[in-house]
């Protein structure tokens, strides 16, 4: 049963992919992953992290062009 679940699941995350907006939900998808991250490292009482995590982050939003939407 749990493998028919998560094969179903799969399918349909593959054809939203597909569709004519997969641009708009990876780019979405992607942005909230990046935001996600840079809210830990910023909540996060080590200043390592700011200084490898958050650079890398920016890097990430110019080379895919990745708008930071908060």
């Amino acid at each position: 049963m749990k493998a028919q679940i998560l094969t179903a699941l799969v399918e349909i995350f593959l054809r939203t992919l597909e569709s004519q907006k997969a641009g708009d939900v990876l780019e979405n998808f992607a942005d909230f992953l990046l935001d996600f991250i840079e809210d830990r490292v910023l909540g996060s009482a080590s200043t390592v992290d700011d200084r490898l995590i958050l650079p890398l982050c920016s890097l990430i939003r110019r080379t895919f062009n990745i708008e930071d939407n908060d």
